[in-house]
């Protein structure tokens, strides 16, 4: 049982079958860690400040459902962007910006790649695949590349989260956790970062809440009916255009 709430509910569509169990097995190691948390300090009795273990499993419930994030978005654009980009015209729109910059790579018409592209039993997938390769190649681990990576779902990025300065700041806190081991020499009594629980119970919430609205939207585009060929040049909304 999740100590986060609320608990992702399953996917309409079977396609996303593979990214929910990601998406729930990110829940239940946050639970997990924070759990041991509770478990350990209530066994020896503890008030006041925890331990550098005690908050390590903190730090833990975080890098934990950070990575439920990347790994959950990353298996939504192998299962589902082609789907979506077939039924919405935002989406649909996006992938042939990028279609657009790619034959430009660098500012400069790129022959070899729409030789190569032509040449194929079908150009589409292949230019599918390639967007799909960019968005899945680097970690999803800021606002900037969970951003980018929805706009070409045409997730608009206030359906995705309220607070865009906090999820900055959750993805900082996860880096430095992550790549620094949350080491500061400029802390008088301790060499790391001090974690508190009932921010960093916070911070998890938040990362939580944006996979599951993520896979929501997602889930909902895939209901929409096909857009036609005019349908699927019709205007993207500045938002997404900007994210691109």
């Amino acid at each position: 049982m999740s100590q986060f709430e609320p608990r992702p509910q399953p996917p309409k569509s079977h396609i996303l079958a593979e990214s929910y169990t990601i998406l729930s097995g990110a829940y239940d190691a946050a639970s997990s860690f924070l759990t041991l948390f509770e478990n350990t300090r209530r066994n020896r009795g503890a008030e006041g400040a925890s331990t550098d273990e005690e908050q390590d499993l903190l730090r833990a419930m975080l890098v934990f459902a950070c990575a439920g994030l990347d790994s959950m978005i990353k298996q939504v654009v192998r299962d589902a962007l082609e789907t979506v980009i077939d039924k919405n015209s935002g989406a649909h729109e996006n992938f042939r910006i990028f279609v657009e910059k790619r034959l430009a790579k660098q500012g400069t018409f790129d022959p070899k790649f729409l030789a190569r592209v032509l040449t194929e039993m079908d150009p589409r997938k292949v230019l599918i695949e390639e967007l799909v390769g960019e968005l899945t190649s680097q970690s999803l681990q800021s606002k900037d590349q969970v951003l980018r990576t929805a706009s070409y779902f045409d997730i608009p990025t206030k359906d995705l989260v309220s607070d865009i300065d906090q999820l900055d700041q959750v993805f900082r806190s996860r880096n430095q956790i992550s790549h620094e081991m949350d080491v500061d020499l400029n802390q008088t009594n301790r060499n790391r970062r001090p974690r508190q629980k009932n921010v960093m119970i916070d911070y998890t919430k938040v990362i939580l809440e944006v996979t599951r609205i993520f896979l929501v939207n997602v889930d909902q585009r895939l209901q929409f009916e096909s857009v036609s060929e005019d349908e699927g040049a019709s205007a993207v909304p500045t938002e997404a255009r900007t994210a691109i």
